[in-house]
Order: structure tokens, then sequence, then C-alpha cells
């Protein structure tokens, strides 16, 4: 009773897997089956962040541009200049969405700060920028990081693939050779009931039957046999015969 009720409380958990990953909980090897695209994930994740910070960083920098741009004096390179500076905030400003008015008046001041004659001004506006230069920097040196820790994870999902595929390929060839064996052993199933008794045993037992009335009488056994004849291959007849007599 006790062992019944172990497998009745077993077979369900036999059958549980961890969410649609196919990971079993008897079989150790399919558990960390999705640490590759996990990775994978986790790095493309990194990556997609630090690329929207570095564009964040040049949408802030192409509005610079437009107010340094803004304060020049007026030359055909200025005009030409800011129309090319204005189509590329435009699109960095569809791309991340407008920058608030508070981010844009700071910029506007280090922009100021630049070109002012105060040389106060000018110094904290240099300091400012300096760190914004050592920020885009870190920026720059995060996404190339974060990129190759992407095609890093890439090429390993890409062996994990080769590696599963490759053991599916052989549970493939598996499963087609138990069916191949599975029609095999029906053939020669097939094979072994007709030749016990369509070679055998019926044909032993009609020509025994046959024979016996035969001994009664003759003239029904002929009949019998030619009836026989007309429905069986020259094979059987022999076989018929040979018992009859």
């Amino acid at each position: 009773m006790r062992v019944a009720v172990g497998l009745f409380l077993i077979l369900p958990l036999a059958g549980c897997q961890s969410g649609s990953t196919g990971a079993r909980w008897y079989a150790p090897s399919t558990w960390f089956s999705r640490v590759p695209a996990d990775s994978v994930d986790r790095a493309t994740v990194r990556e997609d962040k630090a690329r929207n910070e570095v564009v964040k960083a040049a949408q802030r920098t192409a509005h610079e541009t437009s107010f340094a741009l803004a304060a020049a004096p007026t030359s055909v390179a200025v005009a030409a200049a800011s129309d090319f500076n204005a189509s590329t905030v435009a699109l960095l400003d569809q791309a991340e969405g407008p920058m608030q008015a508070g981010d844009l008046e700071k910029l506007r001041k280090v922009v100021g700060g630049l070109l002012s004659e105060n040389a106060d001004l000018r110094k904290n506006a240099e300091a400012e920028r300096d760190r914004e230069k050592r920020h885009i920097a870190s920026l720059s040196t995060t996404l190339a990081t974060a990129e190759q820790k992407s095609d890093a994870a890439g090429a390993e999902l890409r062996k994990a693939f080769d590696r599963e595929n490759a053991l599916a390929n052989e549970l493939r060839s598996q499963r087609a050779l138990f069916w191949i064996a599975c029609a095999a052993a029906a053939l020669l199933a097939i094979g072994w009931l007709y030749v016990r008794f369509a070679l055998g045993g019926v044909p032993g037992a009609i020509g025994r039957g046959l024979a016996s009335l035969r001994a009664s009488n003759p003239a029904a056994a002929d009949l019998a046999t030619s009836a026989f004849d007309s429905f069986l291959n020259r094979h059987e007849q022999a076989r018929i015969a040979k018992e009859s007599r």
C-alpha cells in the first residue's frame, strides 16, 4: 500500500518541468540548458541600455552645438552647419523624445559660459564641459564592452545550439531506428503468423479433414479438394495434399 501511494505521488512529478524551458528535475543535464540563451538576453539588455545612454549624450551634444552655432558670427559655413545640426537635433529628439526645458537651459548656460568673456563663468563652464567629456568617454567604453560581451554571448549561444542540435539529431535518429525496428518486427510477426497458420496449421487441418472425408466419402472429398484448389496457390495445395495422404 505504501509503495502504491509513493508511486502515485511521484508519477505527477515525473512530468514536471521548469516553465516552458523543458528542464526536468530528474535530469540534471537539463537544468542549465538555458544558460547560453539567458546570457544573450542579459547581454542584449546591457548593450541596449548602454547604446541608449550614448544616444542621449549625442542628443545633449547636438543641442549644445545648436546653441554655439546660434552665437557664432553669420557666415555661409555657419549657416550650413546650423542646417545640418538642426536635422541631427530633429532626428535625435524623434528617437529619444524632446529634452526637458530645464535640461536645455542647463546646456544653454554651459555654452554661454564657454563663450563668455567672464573668466569665472568660463572656468565653471569648462569644468562642467570636462565632466561631460569624461562621462561621454565612459559611456563609449561601456558600450564597447557591452557589445563585446553581447558578441561573446552570441558565439556561446551558437556553440550551445550546435551541441543541442547534434543531440536532437541523435535522438531523432534513435527514434527513426526505433520505428524502423517496430515496422520490421511487425512484418516478421505477420510473416510468422502466415507461416505458422497459412503454411502450417490451417493447411494441415484441411489436409487431415480431407483425408478423413475421403475415407468415408471419396466423391465429397474430391469435390471439396476441387473447391479448395480454386482458392489456393500451388504451395498451399501441395501442403494440403501432403497432409491428406
